[in-house]
């Protein structure tokens, strides 16, 4: 895999930027604007340049889990730090509380549906 050319790297690099235009990464990554829509095209049939792309991909997807992982470590500690916090307004800490809750996989009874038996009296009491 390493073998590829830098122009090819560069080429897949900036295909996964830019949301998988093959024109544009070719482009940026130096071939022409008249050839670059073949030559994307060319280079996204070439068994090579598919698995790198797949390689690059499954590693930005790993990166990415692992940042969200860290990220999400730190905003379980700033909830908790409201929670917890008697100087946070209430509303406040609640919201922090339901949303370690929900996070956590806890979801409230969003509705009640069904009959209730009521009983009312009427005292008159009036003289």
């Amino acid at each position: 895999m390493s073998d590829l050319r830098p122009q090819i790297m560069i080429f897949v690099t900036e295909y996964l930027k830019n949301g998988n235009n093959a024109t544009q990464a070719a482009i940026a990554a130096g071939y022409s604007e008249k050839t670059a829509y073949s030559q994307g095209s060319r280079l996204l049939k070439s068994v090579e340049v598919q698995q790198y792309l797949n390689k690059t991909e499954q590693k930005l997807n790993r990166d990415l889990r692992q940042i969200f992982a860290e990220d999400a470590v730190e905003a379980y500690a700033v909830l908790k730090e409201i929670m917890l916090n008697p100087s946070s307004m209430d509303k406040d800490r609640i919201t922090a509380a339901r949303d370690i809750l929900d996070r956590g996989g806890y979801k409230p009874v969003e509705k009640f549906s069904g009959d209730v038996q009521v009983g009312v009296t009427i005292v008159d009491d009036i003289k």
